[in-house]
């Protein structure tokens, strides 16, 4: 009975972890498509907190979490402090043939210059992926009110 009772709470204690915590090693891309969503699908801004949740490969480890955390900072001052910019630009001539009419659109994301003072790492954690380290990195930054 007692090896029964032992072996119920090791199951329970291992099923009570989530699949990120669990996983080392990324093997295929529904290993990457269940973890980017489990890690970044966690954390939710809202009015007080902005978080953003960033992802990086590479052969260096360090690069790696360097990248991702850069990554995390960058989506988080897309939120904070960006710009839409749209220009329009339409011509017309007229040749022998008839009316030439040329229209273009060009519409950027500027991420103007943003301080991100006071930002908190709130996950991190480094996998193997092939020869190659991919990191996630989490950041939660305080909105000023």
């Amino acid at each position: 009975m007692r090896y029964i009772s032992i072996i119920a709470i090791l199951f329970m204690t291992a099923c009570s972890k989530n699949f990120a915590d669990k996983k080392t090693v990324i093997n295929s891309g529904s290993d990457l498509l269940k973890l980017n969503s489990e890690i970044c699908n966690k954390y939710k801004s809202n009015k007080l907190n902005t978080f953003g949740c960033g992802s990086a490969i590479s052969s260096d480890l360090e690069v790696s979490r360097t990248k991702a955390l850069l990554n995390a900072k960058v989506n988080v001052a897309d939120i904070v402090g960006s710009s839409i910019l749209k220009s329009e630009k339409q011509s017309r001539s007229e040749t022998i043939k008839g009316i030439k009419s040329t229209y273009k659109t060009t519409e950027e994301n500027k991420i103007l210059e943003t301080s991100l003072n006071n930002y908190q790492v709130v996950f991190t954690k480094t996998f193997k992926q092939g020869n190659q380290f991919r990191t996630y990195t989490v950041i939660k930054y305080e909105n000023q009110s």
